[in-house]
């Protein structure tokens, strides 16, 4: 979460007493990232209301926050709102009894529209715009057969055109996404948007994460202990890619529908405070399951999951003994409705 960027968009949309908030925060998930959020825009809008309350000591009344929290239907809202009512901040009122935030659900996908035209004064999305729609039906030939074979997503062993598919399947996405939020955020709106990226200097066609490195190895030592299938493995796909800055300005551009006021990539080391490479594995094994588990089992199974997560945590830590990087790219832009 990017605190300077979002408070500064919310101290640009509260103009008055009466300047009220809806928010909707896109691919919230449940855990402590959402529950954080929420908590932070509390927060700021305290802040804000105390700061106004100065300039008119005759009027108490404050500006009003909602926030949607959106994910797909199959996210566990019952499990996030159950959390999100311990939060303290939730449990306040003022002195008239209001809340100090309005909360709803919102489910669905974001790349359709979810909410009414002109209705939202901020959209937040953290780490979740790099999932695509689907994988691109293009990584298959007309036999259904996989062109990126032996691989999860672009590797230096891909096709060059591999690159170019999934390319092209977020450029299309993106663009979805930003035409639907274009009806419902209102003119001078903004959208702070983070995901996970690349390093401009990077090639589109061969440039992967670590985490895919490990992920692939892995994968490949079960199929050679004959526990998967290489046809299995070969229709195994990610549906996420990572751009650049400059390829979301572009997109951005090409819409027409916010410009861009900010944009830059940041360099995340995962666990770097963890000294002792095996926990630092484990650690990073922990991570990789967490956005990867669901797909696995789904394609091959509890059981080769269950393996995989445990075989995996010995190729992190070989990765971190041969003094290779754990590192990941955050890309963030803030764009403001015209």
């Amino acid at each position: 979460m990017n605190q300077s960027l979002l408070e500064n968009a919310i101290q640009s949309l509260i103009t008055s007493k009466d300047s009220g908030l809806n928010i909707a925060d896109l691919g919230c998930g449940v855990g402590n990232v959402p529950l954080g959020l929420v908590s932070f825009l509390v927060e700021i809008m305290q802040k804000k209301s105390k700061e106004l309350l100065k300039l008119d000591n005759n009027d108490d009344q404050v500006p009003q926050l909602q926030i949607y929290m959106n994910d797909l239907p199959s996210n566990d809202f019952n499990s996030l709102f159950k959390e999100m009512m311990n939060l303290d901040v939730l449990k306040k009122k003022d002195d008239d009894g209001v809340p100090l935030c309005f909360l709803m659900g919102a489910p669905g996908s974001y790349y359709d529209r979810l909410f009414p035209n002109k209705s939202l004064h901020l959209v937040h999305a953290n780490y979740s715009l790099h999932w695509l729609s689907k994988v691109p039906p293009r990584i298959y030939d007309d036999q259904r057969m996989s062109i990126n074979k032996g691989n999860i997503y672009i590797s230096e062993t891909s096709p060059a055109k591999v690159g170019r598919i999934y390319r092209d399947q977020f450029e299309q996405d993106f663009t979805l996404f930003l035409k639907s939020r274009s009806k419902e955020v209102i003119a001078n709106g903004c959208m702070l948007l983070t995901l996970r990226g690349r390093p401009s200097s990077t090639n589109p066609l061969t440039w992967t994460t670590f985490e895919f490195k490990i992920f692939t190895k892995t994968l490949a030592s079960l199929v050679s202990e004959g526990l998967i299938k290489e046809e299995k493995l070969d229709t195994f796909d990610f549906p996420c890619y990572c751009a650049t800055k400059e390829q979301l300005e572009s997109i951005a551009k090409k819409e027409g529908s916010f410009e861009v006021e900010t944009s830059k990539t940041m360099v995340v080391d995962v666990a770097p405070e963890i000294e002792d490479k095996w926990e630092r594995a484990q650690v990073i094994t922990k991570i990789i399951r967490a956005f990867s588990e669901s797909l696995v089992s789904s394609h091959f199974g509890e059981d080769i999951s269950t393996l995989l997560y445990d075989k995996l945590v010995h190729f992190a830590n070989q990765h971190l003994v041969d003094d290779q990087l754990a590192q990941n790219h955050a890309v963030t832009v803030l764009l403001r409705k015209k």
